[in-house]
């Protein structure tokens, strides 16, 4: 009896955590089928902190050992005015020596009512690797199966403990292939994130057969940012990841 009501108060507030703030233009789950709240799973919420943090760990250990090319885009906007841009575009990869080489492409900064800087495209994508102190301040609940593609993921919310508290770590869902121990795709926010807690999803594909690295990263709120509210438009994709060659 205790277990059921504990599962529906825990979805009542994953959901209310999810729907967080009524302006998010960033919608978790639009695009995929109904959760399926009774499948069962084979992973608890204690497999998680070890074996998916793990693996979260070991993702972003092996990612140095890739190029890549990444293009950002960071919007400030007053209405549906652009008043302030971050572009940049540029291609990691490895010389003859195995050193890695970043050729940028072009870049371009106008911001005024927020800062991002090159330096911060890493510090973004790396606030949402869930290594475990990310997640610990959090409560995680499993809360059914969603399919994603042809993988039908399981869902881990990692929920606030107190509703009145500041965001610590990741607070948000992830999508997690069981047989991977990995996270596919997460939608949530994070104290880690250089700009503001908002919400951002992060998608990640199959990389190499063995990691899942991150594809593309979004978020489009009203974000509070010092004594100020601003709309904030975050664009980020990563693409043609390469494996270092040993020289």
């Amino acid at each position: 009896m205790f277990g059921r009501v504990f599962e529906a108060l825990a979805s009542t507030i994953a959901a209310a955590a999810l729907a967080w703030p009524a302006a998010a233009q960033v919608r978790c789950s639009d695009d995929l089928e109904p959760v399926d709240h009774g499948a069962p799973s084979r992973m608890s919420a204690p497999d998680f902190i070890h074996r998916v943090s793990a693996k979260e760990a070991a993702f972003a250990r092996a990612l140095a050992g890739f190029g890549y090319t990444v293009e950002a885009t960071v919007q400030t906007l007053q209405g549906e005015t652009v008043d302030g841009e971050f572009r940049h575009k540029s291609t990691l990869g490895f010389d003859s020596s195995g050193s890695r080489r970043e050729v940028a492409e072009g870049s371009l900064n106008t911001l005024t009512r927020i800062k991002f800087a090159d330096r911060d495209i890493d510090a973004l994508r790396d606030a949402f690797v869930l290594t475990a102190d990310r997640v610990s301040a959090g409560d995680i609940v499993y809360s059914g199966r969603q399919r994603v593609g042809e993988i039908n993921a399981s869902l881990f919310d990692v929920l606030p403990r107190d509703a009145a508290a500041d965001v610590r770590g990741f607070v948000g869902r992830t999508w997690v292939r069981g047989r991977e121990d990995a996270v596919m795709r997460l939608c949530g926010r994070s104290s880690s994130s250089p700009i503001a807690p908002m919400r951002f999803q992060v998608l990640r594909a199959h990389v190499a057969e063995q990691y899942w690295f991150p594809v593309s990263i979004r978020a489009d709120e009203h974000a509070r940012i010092g004594d100020e509210t601003v709309h904030v438009r975050v664009t980020v994709k990563y693409s043609d990841y390469k494996a270092r060659l040993n020289p």
